[in-house]
């Protein structure tokens, strides 16, 4: 058997149909490299690339070795389970100092951005030994199913925020010359996962106070409000969604939306209420998600019987001031999906894309709208200011941006802009990428006038976009006039349920008691000099099966929100390792103990909120 023969059999060994797949794009590939083999000066084999007239040694020609064992001493400890990022495998020594680096078992991806070196390393390095040890995925352009976006997918489900600092990466030497594109597109795709990773947590440091508060202040409004997919028949075939946001570039254009009233299901983010119900135009529907909205930027007559879209943890100001229809989707918050999913209830779920533009968006898309409009969506900083006027103040006024990112622009070459709104322009580009690949005639028009460039929209003026598009009459109050709020015929169950969440939050601070008792028990039995293993293992087994009872609770499922922190040092806890038995038990008590005492704390705090909140809701 040859050493290709027996990868080919490892590699089925632990990815199913692996050696098929190869073969296959063996018999496919197109020869573009000329690979040439020779012996290094300490006598290792070594490649050497030929592409476009440019030879690249991908191994030292002094000494293949030593900077491999370099890179690996340098590495530092590696923590079991730690990703581990190579870009390329035509020098193996780096994949073999790594494997024997690693006391631990760690999880290495190694991405191959030629077909051609991949089927030359598989003919000359033996990689059983290093799989055995190691999960080790790799991952090779021009092989089926290993394209970019499905290897961005794993990354971004390796690279969650507990692991950044525990994550190594590596660009093999001379891959950065033969193949630039890809090593960009590796180094900056790891780069924006590891920055929208770092966004989200500050995201949710920043409102993870105010999401529970909130939450349990609004769940009454789902007893008496309405689900997205009441809203699934709203619009007629070849009636189009306009977004409005309130980007500074709606002063340019805000009056000709005027013309698409009664043409159009026109949905508003909260900010641009104001700016519209100044000019006369009331959108068919707001939205907000923001848990900090003040709700004085949609205080104004008219605003309360919008009807609305929110987050059910969106500001509880600005849900108490409305008065007006509420569309609830599934937004994963356990207490309220229990009650949207209430009776079986179809699930109702609106990507939110991190912002209440992208939310409205979604929201148009899976109603079914082939056309969608984007009015006011700069992303960007359009001459100098951040939004339209009459939002924050009745004229915004310039703003120094010379510290901005600069990003390609839609009427100027590049236009001012921030990390967190370049993560939305790139979440637009995807996300209307996929949607056109499930329907092709779905279009989107950037009429914005002005701001960061979207892919794979159409730009044009509001005004072309409106008299092209909105032709056909639409009377979407009439339509919502007739629905019905979703627990019509069962708000008694709706309302017995909110009230009884007081005691839910009872039920899981005796349930955090008892395995603070048990971690209690783990602490003692670790301070003795000789422990008792039997003990010890029934120990965390009675831990486990209390943990997993309470995570199935949904009062904890809001704990561990609030705890963002606390549930990030225990994540990060289990990378780590200890000298001995002891030291690991007396450190998993410690903390463990510290945890639950924080869960009875929220789920106190939760119930005191609760009863003042539903003791007289009726």
């Amino acid at each position: 058997m040859t050493i290709y023969e027996k990868n080919l059999k490892t590699l089925a060994k632990h990815y199913e149909k692996m050696d098929v797949l190869i073969e296959d794009a063996r018999k496919k590939n197109e020869e573009t490299l000329e690979i040439m083999e020779e012996l290094s000066y300490d006598g290792e084999p070594i490649l050497k690339i030929k592409k476009d007239d440019r030879i690249c040694y991908l191994n030292g020609k002094r000494n293949t070795t030593e900077p491999a064992k370099m890179w690996a001493k340098h590495l530092g400890k590696l923590m079991p389970n730690a990703p581990v990022f190579l870009m390329g495998m035509g020098n193996p020594t780096y994949l073999k100092e790594l494997v024997d680096k690693a006391e631990n078992p760690v999880t290495i991806i190694v991405y191959e951005p030629s077909f051609q070196i991949f089927l030359r390393i598989l003919q000359m390095v033996d990689l059983e030994r290093w799989m055995e040890k190691h999960l080790i995925v790799f991952w090779v352009k021009g092989i089926e199913g290993m394209d970019w976006e499905r290897l961005k997918g794993l990354l971004t489900s390796l690279l969650r925020y507990e692991v950044l600092n525990l994550s190594r990466h590596l660009v093999l030497p001379n891959y950065d010359v033969l193949f630039p594109e890809e090593t960009l597109e590796f180094v900056q795709g790891c780069r924006d996962i590891v920055k929208d990773e770092l966004v989200q947590r500050n995201t949710k440091m920043r409102f993870s106070s105010l999401v529970a508060k909130n939450l349990l202040a609004n769940a009454r409004y789902v007893a008496d409000g309405y689900k997205t997919t009441q809203l699934v028949n709203i619009v007629p075939e070849g009636v189009p969604g306009i977004v409005v946001a309130a980007g500074p570039s709606l002063n340019k254009n805000i009056k000709d939306l005027k013309a698409a009233k009664g043409k159009a299901f026109i949905i508003a983010v909260d900010t641009a209420v104001k700016p519209l119900l100044r000019e006369g135009i009331v959108p068919d529907m707001f939205a907000i998600v923001d848990a900090k909205k003040p709700v004085e930027l949609v205080q104004i007559e008219g605003a309360e019987q919008i009807p609305l879209l929110p987050s059910v943890v969106a500001a509880s100001d600005v849900m108490d001031f409305h008065t007006g229809m509420k569309f609830f989707a599934n937004e994963g918050y356990q207490v309220i999906d229990e009650m949207l999913l209430h009776h079986k209830m179809e699930y109702a779920d609106v990507p939110t894309g991190g912002s209440v533009a992208t939310s409205a968006f979604a929201l148009l898309y899976k109603l079914g709208i082939e056309t969608i409009i984007l009015v006011g969506q700069d992303l960007a900083f359009t001459n100098n200011r951040s939004h339209a006027d009459r939002t924050f103040a009745e004229k915004m006024e310039e703003m120094d941006t010379s510290g901005c990112i600069m990003v390609e622009g839609n009427n100027e070459e590049k236009v001012p802009s921030r990390e967190d709104l370049q993560v939305y322009i790139e979440w637009y580009g995807m996300f209307i990428e996929g949607c056109q690949k499930e329907n092709p005639n779905f279009r989107v028009i950037n009429a914005t006038e002005g701001g960061a460039k979207i892919k794979n929209t159409e730009i044009t003026t509001l005004k072309d976009a409106i008299a092209r598009e909105c032709k056909i009459e639409v009377d979407i109050p009439a339509f919502l006039s007739g629905l019905k709020p979703m627990f019509a015929e069962d708000r008694d169950w709706a309302v017995k349920y909110l009230k009884g969440i007081p005691d839910k939050c009872t039920t899981l601070m005796k349930d955090a008691g008892n395995a603070k008792k048990l971690y209690q028990k783990l602490d003692k039995l670790c301070r003795h000099r000789n422990i008792d293993q039997k003990e010890y293992t029934n120990l965390l087994k009675k831990l486990e099966k209390q943990i997993q009872k309470i995570e199935t609770q949904s009062m904890y499922d809001l704990a561990a929100i609030t705890m963002s922190e606390a549930q990030y040092i225990l994540k990060n806890e289990r990378f780590l390792e200890y000298g001995s038995i002891q030291e690991e038990g007396k450190e998993i008590a410690r903390k463990g103990i510290l945890y639950m005492e924080k869960v009875i704390e929220c789920a106190s705090l939760f119930r005191e909120y609760a009863e003042s909140v539903y003791t007289d809701f009726e």
